[in-house]
């Protein structure tokens, strides 16, 4: 049985992706440039560009929540799943759209197109592409340097499917254990990040913390499946949540003096508080969301493609020397044109493929059993 979708879950992700559009938009054409930063105040374009890499962790709570929770769901608890079915249930969401685009990267790349030739010493398509599918793109890009347009965001991807590579095999632990070691991921992830220095990219992009972010929503997933408050609990929990991460998304600088490393960990809990209050309760926010709930719900292939459009986007536009001033009208209108994309994709390709690999993994799989236990 398919898991019914989670409208707030979904504009949360919304949001999360719409937060990545303006921080990659923004390092190129910032809002504070504009007119809109005579109207505005400083520290909401300020938060609209530069809160990516809280998206991303934003992303990695939803994540763990929704996997964990769709396997609580069908299998009745986390040490029911069965790997196998799992890992390659992944893989036929994931692969079609991560083969394509590096296929398209890599042909861009041949061709020597601008914006999507590897220039730096180190990178090569050929180091990138097996960072990729290796699962440590991270951690190469971290050793040489911001990538180019297009790979980039591949680093999270890596974080995510690692974890979601041993996570079966983690479920079959016994409860306590499974439980013990989610917590210790979840504590350290935020202190790890406060011990990281020197490297920005290493800081923004680790594994460990990373691993903990998924982690907190794996146990907010199982704290959701065994408890259900009563009353407006859910709402009030879900305030609060919001609150602390917008402290650390738009907060003045004199709380990152009050609390250096301790914002980021606010960040992490409100994240995780936030995921939880909308499990329990969908706030569904009326007909005027309908589009952030359908950008989050396209955030996978949104997410991989849209790099695409900015750089053409922002290419257009400084190739006809615009004021910067009027950059602002480049927002909605990469926002349109990559909601489209993300539409083409998931409709004409990721969806359906992933579609005929499911159901030609789960053909495999039955036969297997039969063969296994012919009495099924």
């Amino acid at each position: 049985m398919a898991m019914k979708r989670n409208a707030a879950l979904d504009c949360m992700r919304g949001a999360a992706i719409l937060l990545v559009l303006g921080n990659h938009l923004g390092i190129r054409i910032p809002l504070a440039h504009t007119v809109l930063g005579n109207v505005l105040p400083h520290w909401l374009l300020v938060g609209m560009n530069y809160n990516g890499g809280e998206a991303v962790s934003i992303f990695f709570v939803l994540s763990g929540f929704l996997i964990a929770s769709r396997v609580i769901q069908r299998f009745g608890s986390l040490d029911q799943i069965q790997p196998l079915p799992f890992i390659a249930h992944r893989a036929a969401r994931i692969l079609p759209c991560l083969v394509a685009l590096v296929t398209v990267l890599g042909l861009l790349d041949y061709i020597g197109f601008e914006d999507y030739r590897f220039v730096k010493p180190g990178q090569t398509f050929s180091g990138a592409a097996m960072a990729a599918f290796g699962l440590y793109f991270n951690v190469w890009q971290a050793r040489h340097g911001w990538s180019v347009a297009g790979w980039t965001v591949l680093w999270s991807l890596s974080i995510e499917e690692l974890f979601y590579l041993f996570f079966p095999f983690f479920c079959r632990l016994n409860s306590r254990i499974r439980v013990g070691l989610l917590v210790a991921l979840a504590i350290t992830a935020p202190i790890y990040r406060a011990t990281l220095h020197g490297n920005e990219i290493w800081r923004e992009q680790a594994t460990l913390t990373g691993v903990g972010t998924i982690a907190m929503g794996v146990l907010m997933a199982i704290v959701a499946a065994n408890y259900r408050p009563r009353g407006h609990w859910p709402v009030v929990m879900g305030a609060v949540g919001l609150l602390m991460m917008l402290a650390e998304m738009g907060g003045p600088m004199s709380l990152w003096h009050l609390l250096p490393n301790g914002l980021i960990a606010i960040f992490y809990a409100g994240i995780a508080m936030l995921v939880l209050a909308c499990g329990w309760r969908s706030f569904e926010g009326g007909s005027g969301s309908w589009w952030v709930r359908r950008i989050g719900q396209l955030s996978y292939e949104i997410y991989l493609t849209h790099m695409f459009v900015v750089m053409a986007a922002v290419r257009i536009w400084k190739h006809n020397h615009w004021p910067q001033s009027m950059g602002w009208i480049v927002y909605p209108i990469c926002l349109v044109l990559i909601w489209g994309l993300g539409e083409v994709v998931s409709r004409f390709f990721s969806r359906p493929v992933a579609f005929l690999l499911d159901r030609e993994v789960a053909s495999r799989f039955r036969r297997t059993v039969l063969v296994q236990n012919p009495n099924m």
